[in-house]
């Protein structure tokens, strides 16, 4: 009789217990994270506090032309790719239109400015201002630089809206982006 009651009080023990730590387990477990630096894992739906990205639906998508130089590297003529960029806002498509030229897309072509980065490209009245970071690896001989402003050219110039468009090193208006050529104070069309 003894052995029967105290399987049964074990019984009521383990049950109680039990029941008690399922609420303790919600309750524990912002101690839990702080304790440990690991986030306890629950069971109830919890909401997220990440930044809000894009969703696809507000993502853009838009077909352009970009321009390589030849894989051979003579530096002699551009190769014209159609790429897709991706932006959240229209006034970002000239910006992500400017890195796609940083990685070509297949292999009979290779990227002008692979070490470029792209500040800023910002569209006022027709006139874009780009401003860039041009890395010492990323600078040209004469006809390396001549094919990458024709590269600035087509790609910024396949948009109707920009009639005419500056470029900028670290904010600064160079009299050359690389030594070869004078830069104009606005390409145009």
């Amino acid at each position: 009789m003894n052995r029967k009651m105290c399987a049964m009080l074990g019984v009521a023990v383990s049950l109680a217990l039990v029941a008690a730590g399922c609420g303790a387990k919600e309750r524990n477990a912002a101690s839990t994270t702080a304790a440990t630096g690991t986030p306890a894992v629950s069971a109830a739906p919890s909401q997220s506090t990440a930044p809000a990205t894009p969703s696809p639906a507000q993502e853009k998508e838009l077909a352009i032309k970009a321009y390589f130089g030849q894989a051979n590297g003579d530096n002699t003529a551009l190769v014209e790719k159609q790429v897709s960029i991706k932006f959240d806002k229209d006034e970002n498509k000239y910006l992500a239109a400017l890195n796609a030229l940083k990685k070509s897309p297949s292999t009979d072509a290779v990227s002008l400015c692979p070490r470029t980065t792209f500040l800023s490209a910002k569209l006022n009245s027709g006139k874009l201002s780009v401003n860039l970071k041009l890395p010492d690896e990323d600078r040209l001989g004469s006809a390396g630089e001549g094919l990458l402003l024709d590269a600035f050219r087509k790609t910024l110039f396949q948009f109707n809206e920009v009639e005419t468009f500056e470029i900028l090193v670290d904010g600064q208006k160079p009299d050359s982006l690389m030594g070869h050529f004078e830069l104009p104070e606005w390409f145009k069309r």
